[in-house]
């Protein structure tokens, strides 16, 4: 028994998909422990400036943590796109599509920031660092 290319890829496209949504609870998860680390700060009275830097690198994380959903988005449409066209490439491309295109470090490090910045991403994160300032000027 064959399997058709629509087939392969409706299967990549659900696998994928699948992929996507886990990326968004783990982003959750990300903003949840950087919540607890500026509680956490607050409630033991810890050097604000280490609270700040733990944020900043939950941000940086759940900005990488972005570009590689990103990524799995680029090949989400690239498979819709051939499902709607009944295109003959091949399912299951998605590593060697984005080998193909990858960017360099400099490329690579541009996307993570570029991601850790889109507002979505962004929240919690600039608030807490808001509130470690605040009570580091007016608390001390």
């Amino acid at each position: 028994m064959t399997t058709s290319t629509s087939d392969l890829l409706s299967q990549e496209w659900t696998a994928l998909h699948q992929d996507h949504e886990r990326y968004d609870r783990y982003g959750l998860l990300i903003k949840l422990c950087a919540v607890l680390v500026c509680l956490i700060a607050l409630g033991l009275a810890m050097s604000l400036w280490l609270a700040a830097v733990f944020v900043l690198v939950l941000w940086l994380q759940e900005g990488i943590w972005r570009t590689v959903q990103a990524r799995s988005s680029d090949r989400l449409l690239a498979i819709e796109k051939m499902l709607a066209a009944s295109g003959d490439q091949t399912a299951m491309q998605f590593y060697s599509t984005w080998e193909a295109t990858r960017p360099g470090t400099i490329g690579l490090i541009k996307a993570y920031l570029l991601n850790a910045m889109r507002p979505t991403v962004a929240y919690p994160y600039v608030i807490l660092l808001g509130i470690d300032a605040a009570v580091a000027i007016f608390m001390r």
